[in-house]
């Protein structure tokens, strides 16, 4: 999808492999303090959740001190203990530029594996996780949060979306230890809204203006989103899931995934 000159050609550096991961911004003074505090209001937390991400590294290290950790999509993400960052653009702590469909690592290499926001911008998630599966040594542990219902991000660069069921079949070789919901309902409620106050012009300019108006209007909302995610209802219009789990021999059955549904 990238060309060598996405990465080395200066005058690119806002294409290609640079615009998908936002690591070549250059910008400086007003421009970059607005650029940042819009990132902050719009990824900001929207209230403690009942795991996440580096419950599941605290749990994996708790089993082995030692474990070899491969990042996918490692963004501005930072981790303790012997980890390995990639992503398919350079970035604060990437010391791999890799492919997810090719991962450039033999077989049981790491000991867990964090996608987190990744597999809505690959082209085959299914062949993503079968690279996870691979270099995973046997009953090694993933940690994965993919969107449900969210307005496209990144551009060009962004594919699919999972349902509750959906991303857990994504995951069948895995036997699960948590899953959950990401991001509740509210989450959702509020991406739409600002996605369509966004949409009433096309104008760059207007359209700059439009996005801080209702990413302004919308933020306070994000706050009550633990309160909206309680019931089985919620997974039915969720932002987000995310599933931890470990490797086993046998998939789950399309019959046992069923059981498993949790809407309302």
């Amino acid at each position: 999808m990238f060309r060598i000159a996405d990465y080395i050609d200066p005058a690119d550096a806002y294409g290609g492999a640079s615009a998908y991961a936002g690591q070549q911004d250059r910008t400086g003074g007003i421009r970059s303090f607005y650029r940042r505090m819009v990132r902050h209001l719009s990824e900001s937390p929207s209230g403690k959740r009942s795991f996440g991400v580096r419950d599941a590294l605290a749990h994996v290290m708790s089993l082995a001190p030692e474990a070899r950790v491969l990042v996918i999509g490692a963004g501005e993400s930072g981790f303790e203990g012997n980890v390995t960052y990639t992503d398919v653009a350079f970035g604060k702590n990437v010391t791999c530029i890799a492919d997810a469909h090719d991962l450039p690592f033999p077989p049981d290499s790491f000991d867990f594996c964090i996608a987190s926001a990744v597999l809505e911008h690959v082209v085959d998630p299914r062949r993503c996780v079968d690279e996870m599966e691979r270099v995973l040594k046997p009953g090694g542990f993933v940690y994965a949060e993919t969107p449900f219902l969210q307005p496209v991000h990144m551009g060009a660069y962004d594919f699919t979306r999972f349902t509750f069921l959906g991303h857990r079949r994504l995951f069948r070789q895995f036997a699960e230890l948590q899953s959950g919901i990401a991001g509740g309902p509210l989450i959702s409620a509020t991406q739409v809204a600002r996605y369509s106050i966004a949409a009433l012009s096309d104008n760059p300019g207007a359209k700059k203006w439009l996005r801080l108006l209702g990413l302004l209007l919308c933020y306070p909302l994000r706050r009550l989103d633990p309160f909206f995610r309680k019931t089985r209802s919620a997974y039915d219009s969720a932002s987000a899931f995310y599933f931890f789990g470990s490797l086993q021999e046998q998939p789950i059955s399309d019959r046992e995934l069923i059981q498993l549904f949790k809407g309302g």
